[in-house]
């Protein structure tokens, strides 16, 4: 096959198994991303190796998640998505191995963590691999579809860990990959995504390995809280992560062409606007999900079932919106899905504000379906302009960098909310602390939709870019 750039409408008309066997391997990334916590108490009942390890079950997998992301979209653009997915399904299906095959912690952290790998590689190409086939034209409503399978995950991950554990055991709920990624393997195999165009410019993994220590001393340094990393290894970590980002500053200065990330995705105004948005978005819903239900448990003002309504309204309107963003974007455009996201989440943030305690809790849980409705619309809106501005053979780096930095963003934010918040509790002003943190978001989330106007009104689909030249800036 030629390595020749080809145009988006070359593609064939896509294979509606190929789509179904991609969806099919991103449930299976999903779902092991939660499904861990309802195994850990049977888990610690039969696996030894000590308690101190068990954070990292879930802080390891998405550290390697998160890692893998960057280098799998540069390896899709340079050799094709067919040949990269397939390797991304045999890592997880290794990593799901090891985990049903552990005998001791230790060896089922190492299992996670490639599983982890595995499922960041098969996150990214799923997203880039429907792009290509749907192509610019479709690509919001295969959004859509993407959404669903999250939101289904987010569902049926935790009560799936739970039904093999009573009828087959734990290991059951890592060993059902197998045959269902097998299959999917096999469907993959074929020529629909063949298509895609290979880059001419080589992967520069020196400089790949220098933006992973950066990423991996950022990540391990956020996680320090939840898996009891001492003071001593933090800063390790974040001298780890400065180190790494200096070596790779000097590399892409001598050679911009080896950047991880490419550097005409920040050239483009809408797209910088974009990701403004979207890791707000993401710090607003991730601070809802996880703060404001451990405010409210707390100080006793909402029990278990009252918990889950909460943390369910939040999943279940980022679903709702995202697909319904997703059908109508086309017709809508960026700036009208972006800036009705952004509103929603200034709704949300500004009733959350007004503080617990004197708001019962069905206000609070009416706040959070906002917060979700809003980041569904502003998450799925960023991920199509990216891919419609992305020159024909770089949709999988364009895709991985939004994903990479709307996570590491969301992580950054989400631990400063969180760091507000436990000095407000240890000075005692708990009645206060889940308002100061809502009424730092509120604003922000008001300047989102400011930005939203700055968005194109029209959906727009970038024409592939030539060999050899930039991609075109977006206005």
């Amino acid at each position: 096959m030629s390595d020749k750039p080809l145009q988006a409408a070359s593609v064939a008309p896509p294979n509606r198994w190929v789509a179904f066997a991609i969806l099919a391997v991103l449930f299976l990334a999903a779902t092991d991303t939660t499904i861990i916590g309802t195994l850990l108490p049977v888990i610690a009942g039969s696996v030894g190796g000590g308690q101190a390890l068990f954070p990292w079950l879930m802080s390891g997998f998405m550290v390697a998640m998160a890692l893998a992301g960057p280098l799998t979209g540069a390896l899709a653009d340079r050799y094709g998505v067919r040949s990269v997915l397939s390797w991304a399904i045999l890592v997880f299906l290794a990593g799901s191995a090891g985990a049903a095959l552990s005998s001791d912690m230790l060896m089922l952290v190492l299992a996670r963590v490639v599983q982890g790998a595995g499922a960041g590689m098969i996150i990214v190409l799923s997203y880039a691999s429907l792009a290509i086939i749907y192509g610019a034209s479709q690509r919001g409503r295969v959004q859509s579809m993407v959404s669903i399978v999250w939101g289904v995950a987010a569902i049926v991950g935790p009560l799936a860990g739970l039904a093999f554990t009573h009828a087959f055991g734990w290991r059951a709920a890592f060993l059902i990959n197998m045959p269902v990624g097998l299959v999917c393997l096999l469907v993959l195999r074929s020529k629909a995504l063949s298509a895609h165009v290979r880059r001419g410019v080589a992967v520069d993994y020196l400089a790949q390995g220098f933006f992973a220590l950066m990423l991996l001393g950022v990540m391990v340094a956020l996680s320090a809280a939840q898996v009891g990393l001492s003071r001593d290894s933090f800063w390790s970590m974040l001298v780890l992560a400065a180190a790494g980002a200096l070596l790779l500053v000097l590399r892409v200065m001598g050679r911009p062409q080896a950047s991880p990330v490419p550097l005409a995705f920040f050239q483009q105004r809408s797209l910088a606007v974009a990701m403004v948005i979207v890791i707000c978005g993401s710090i607003g819903l991730y601070a809802s999900i996880t703060l404001v239900p451990i405010a409210l448990h707390a100080r006793h003002a909402i029990d278990t079932a009252q918990t889950g309504i909460i943390v369910l309204l939040a999943a279940l309107g980022f679903v709702v919106s995202s697909a319904v963003c997703g059908m109508q974007i086309q017709r809508v455009g960026y700036r009208s899905s972006m800036l009705a996201g952004a509103l929603a989440l200034v709704a949300g943030a500004f009733v959350l504000a007004m503080g617990s305690t004197s708001l019962p809790w069905q206000a609070i849980a009416g706040a959070e379906l906002l917060i979700g409705l809003g980041m569904g619309c502003v998450a799925v809106g960023a991920v199509v302009l990216a891919q419609n501005a992305a020159p024909a053979d770089a949709v999988a780096t364009y895709t991985s960098t939004i994903q990479l930095l709307r996570n590491v963003g969301a992580a950054l934010g989400i631990n400063a909310l969180a760091a507000i918040q436990y000095a407000l509790e240890s000075q005692h002003l708990s009645n206060d602390s889940l308002r100061s943190v809502f009424s730092v978001l509120g604003p922000v989330f008001v300047v989102c939709a400011l930005l939203a106007l700055l968005l194109p009104s029209n959906y727009q689909l970038q024409p592939a870019a030539v060999p050899g030249q930039p991609a075109p800036a977006r206005r």
